[in-house]
């Protein structure tokens, strides 16, 4: 005999000798509605000895339901089902019906082999109980503070179990109260209807329905009312708009007053042809009044005929009328452009590092000549014909602010207040240092250099700014000052008390810009009277073209200490309009055209602007050194940190 034979000789007499199955793998019972249970169930597997030998081939299961007590055999209680189908009920649901609410129903389970043998035990894994019950029930009552105005609002209770039972109800004044049955084991939540000129309750959080329970969920409707005063350009469609809530003003004059009736962040926008401006406001509680302006493109500028003599700009576009004057010692100044972007957003903050700087808003610019007229436009948005701002685009990476230091660089390579500016250094020195301190550090550049110019001649309108904000430290002194003199000057514009030449000087917390000492700018190199500029901190260097534009204008190569008369204007390339260097000079004076000096020589220079604490007038916003060669150090010879972040 084989193997194989005798293994099946075994087999059947283990069977005939009346091996019964082992107990259920799964069984449950659960109230399915107020008249049926549900069924779920998983019978055993057949059953093997330590070797292999079959002991018992399962054949189906048997259901009985008992109202007192669990049925002990195969021949008492009801008999539910009797299943050969094995493992159809382990997911899917066998349902008794007709059954009686609130009685408790006993359910045991018998297994049996395929020769009829059946399991006989009351273990617990053949065993399930339920009571029918209807589903969960949500009692939903609304309260309202003042029921004035009140008419009725929608109720929902959301079946996130299947959408078909979702089910409404109106809620009015009178009829405060409502019910809903949720299937039992169903995901649910209530959702609260909006009613105009009352606050919307929070919809409930999701709930599972349980058999039988009972839920009650209270809301209150708050008669509410805040108020949103809006300006805006005259003309525009103006809306004011919360979640499904819109409201349009009914006029287009450039003022209106929206009545709001909801917590929340609105949305208050005005729209005209292809501009629209929009802002944000959050109203937390009734009674509220809240103010908000709006503007499409608000465009500040200047114009100079650039043949006359006269430092002084015409304000233009939204700058006319406007004034700014300099703080003196504990006298404050005051600048019609502190409410304007992005003068307003340049602040001093302290970064990480610890280092001191100022914060200046993106903007965008326009610089450009008609016939022998001058402009410069600064936007807070973008615009037709505007650019962003260099300065915010370096290597074609747009950024929405840069920092610069607030102080010349002390010998800690920080911007901070109180300390010896660092000097003596190359500019490539300089530039390593600014460099290490990590990623988006840099010396300052020519892109920085001039958004600082633009914005001071914008808001001043005069290219006399040691006349109109502060002559600098520059006037015979003997040596640098420390920083930090100017920390008390009121706005952070102006000087210090003090005889004017022998204190430093502040612009919106920038402090000397001018006088103390001369700051190297990178970004800049200049050989032969020929101008290259790049804007790609990462490729600055000394003495070279490489990755470098050649400005379309040029200046003279034998300056010395001659005034300035014109800063040049690049038109071979939009991208370098920003630029404001030395075109031409030697017949100007402290008090004409650009007031401020400039020198140069032969052969590759490098590049540092603003002056020192001993030349006097020649000191200034324009003031550029076109003499020193890039070996060049000097302890007249500092910097200023540049940040952008990433």
């Amino acid at each position: 005999m084989s193997w194989a034979e005798a293994k099946w000789t075994v087999d059947q007499i283990l069977q005939k000798v009346g091996q019964a199955p082992n107990n259920m793998r799964a069984f449950t019972a659960y109230a399915k509605s107020k008249t049926s249970v549900g069924l779920k169930f998983l019978e055993p597997a057949d059953s093997y000895d330590s070797t292999g030998n079959l002991l018992c081939s399962v054949g189906g299961v048997m259901i009985r339901m008992g109202e007192e007590s669990y049925p002990t055999k195969p021949t008492e209680g009801t008999l539910v089902v009797d299943n050969k189908d094995l493992g159809k009920y382990e997911n899917e649901e066998y349902v008794v019906s007709s059954l009686t609410e609130g009685t408790t129903y006993y359910f045991s389970a018998f297994p049996y082999s395929t020769q009829g043998v059946y399991n006989l035990s009351s273990n617990e894994n053949n065993r399930a109980n339920a009571t029918p019950a209807n589903g969960e029930t949500a009692n939903v009552t609304i309260t309202i503070d003042d029921d004035s105005a009140f008419t009725s609002v929608l109720i929902t209770c959301v079946d996130e179990t299947d959408g078909q039972y979702t089910k409404t109800a109106t809620l009015t004044k009178t009829q405060k109260t409502t019910s809903f049955n949720i299937p039992i084991g169903h995901t649910y939540h209530i959702e609260y209807g909006a009613e105009d000129g009352y606050s919307k309750p929070e919809n409930t959080s999701p709930k599972v329905s349980v058999a039988g329970a009972v839920s009650n969920y209270e809301a209150t409707y708050h008669h509410f009312t805040a108020t949103i005063n809006v300006t805006y350009p005259a003309g525009a469609t103006l809306t004011c708009s919360l979640d499904e809530t819109t409201y349009t003003a009914t006029t287009t004059t450039g003022t209106y007053q929206f009545q709001v009736h909801k917590v929340g962040t609105w949305t208050v926008k005005a729209v005209s042809g292809g501009e629209t401006a929009s802002e944000q406001v959050i109203i937390t509680s009734d009674g509220q009044t809240e103010s908000v302006e709006l503007s499409f493109v608000k465009i500040y500028g200047i114009s100079r005929d650039v043949t006359t003599s006269s430092p002084a700009w015409a304000r233009t576009d939204n700058a006319v009328g406007m004034t700014a004057t300099a703080s003196v010692g504990a006298s404050a100044g005051h600048s019609d452009f502190d409410n304007a972007m992005p003068w307003k957003g340049m602040v001093r903050e302290t970064l990480s590092t610890n280092d001191v700087m100022v914060k200046i808003p993106k903007f965008y610019y326009r610089r450009y000549k008609e016939g022998n007229v001058e402009h410069i436009q600064i936007a807070d948005k973008p615009t037709a014909g505007f650019s962003v701002h260099p300065l915010f685009n370096h290597a074609g990476q747009e950024s929405e602010y840069a920092y610069v230091g607030a102080y010349k660089t002390s010998s800690n390579n920080k911007s901070v207040t109180g300390a010896s500016p660092q000097v003596s250094q190359t500019r490539a020195q300089f530039r390593s240092n600014a460099k290490a301190k990590g990623a988006g550090w840099s010396l300052i550049d020519i892109a920085a250099v001039s958004a600082i110019q633009m914005l001071m001649l914008v808001e001043f309108a005069d290219n006399n700014v040691q006349n109109k904000i502060g002559r600098g430290y520059c006037d015979g002194n003997s040596g640098s000052l420390r920083t930090g003199s100017c920390d008390s000057v009121p706005n952070l514009t102006g000087r210090p008390s003090g005889t004017d030449g022998k204190t430093g000087v502040v612009y919106r917390g920038i402090e000397d810009f001018w006088g103390n000492v001369w700051e190297w700018v990178d970004g800049v190199n200049w050989n032969n009277g020929t101008y290259y500029v790049c804007n790609d901190p990462s490729k600055y260097a000394d003495d070279t073209t490489s990755y470098y534009d050649r400005l379309s204008f040029k200046g003279s190569t034998s300056w010395g200490s001659s005034y300035i008369t014109e800063e040049g204007l690049d038109t071979s390339a939009l991208r370098n309009t920003h630029v404001m260097l030395p075109a031409t000079a030697g017949s100007g004076s402290e008090s004409t055209y650009y007031c401020d000096a400039c020198w140069s020589s032969t052969g590759w220079r490098v590049f540092p602007h603003g002056g020192a604490w001993d030349i006097g007038s020649l000191c200034g916003l324009f003031t550029a050194y076109l003499n020193g060669a890039s070996s060049y150090s000097s302890a007249y010879f500092g910097s200023r940190l540049l940040y952008i972040p990433s």
